[in-house]
């Protein structure tokens, strides 16, 4: 989930950025993080949630599977995907998490987004989390893992690291962190219920809004981690930085989204229009 949440806001920034440079302002395309399982399933997915509370993401701005018709706008021809784990952020032995590919791929040319408190703080949380904070032994943690953390760390304290792991694995039993799952997901599933486990991230128009007018693209995860698959909706692909992942375009139709605005992930992370 934090690898498609992550990759959708570096990847919507990276395009603003080149759209930009080249003066190109059509077609305008806004990434947008989609959970592949139902809103409430997130009870199953304690840690997730846990951690989206702890960093203090605002998780109704979060699609969910059932808030989005995919499969009608596959079959409308209006949405391309890239999978995350198998497309892009191919993890291949040589790291223990995703997000360490992702801190790689724009630590040198677009450092500054790195440096967003929230992404920052989602990044180290999961690879911390992947890894078993750095715990090689786990044979979970790489090398590249550890310098990605190291990048992460820059203007932290000396024990912020084993501080952020110690509570992201401590029991989540908070009065407070239980009335949020509550506001935030609904009324626990069934628990003999069948879910799906995969998770999606998708790039999206606004909530509130009653029609899209903008190209959008969707960022899938297809396992329990961080995988995620991205697509674009619009009338032509746009090229990226050799880089950076990149995704074919898109257009989104008025339903898909459940009237999201489409600039509601950029105010969430504070890069919304001027």
């Amino acid at each position: 989930m934090v690898a498609a949440i992550c990759y959708a806001w570096l990847l919507e920034n990276r395009v603003r950025k080149d759209r930009k440079a080249t003066g190109d302002d059509r077609n305008e395309c806004v990434m947008v993080p989609v959970m592949n399982v139902k809103r409430e399933i997130m009870w199953k997915h304690r840690q997730a949630a846990w951690l989206f509370y702890h960093v203090g993401l605002d998780v109704n701005s979060l699609l969910f599977a059932n808030e989005v018709d995919l499969e009608g706008l596959m079959m409308a021809g209006k949405l391309s995907m890239i999978v995350i784990g198998q497309d892009v952020l191919r993890i291949n032995g040589e790291v223990g998490s995703q997000c360490t590919i992702l801190t790689d791929n724009y630590c040198e040319d677009a450092y500054d987004l790195l440096q967003t408190p929230v992404l920052k703080k989602l990044l180290l949380a999961a690879i911390l989390l992947d890894t078993q904070n750095l715990n090689s032994p786990s044979q979970h943690s790489m090398p590249r893992d550890a310098e990605a953390v190291q990048l992460l760390l820059v203007g932290s304290t000396p024990n912020y690291r084993k501080t952020l792991f110690d509570q992201l694995i401590q029991d989540q039993r908070d009065n407070a962190f239980l009335e949020a799952l509550r506001q935030n997901y609904g009324k626990p599933p069934n628990e003999s219920g069948h879910e799906s486990e995969e998770h999606v991230a998708h790039e999206n128009s606004e909530r509130k809004a009653p029609s899209i007018h903008h190209r959008e693209a969707i960022i899938q995860n297809t396992d329990n981690k961080y995988d995620a698959k991205t697509n674009k909706v619009s009338p032509k692909s746009e090229k990226l930085s050799s880089q950076g992942p990149s995704a074919p375009p898109a257009k989104a139709n008025p339903d898909a989204s459940r009237g999201k605005n489409k600039f509601f992930l950029a105010k969430w992370f504070g890069f919304g229009p001027k």
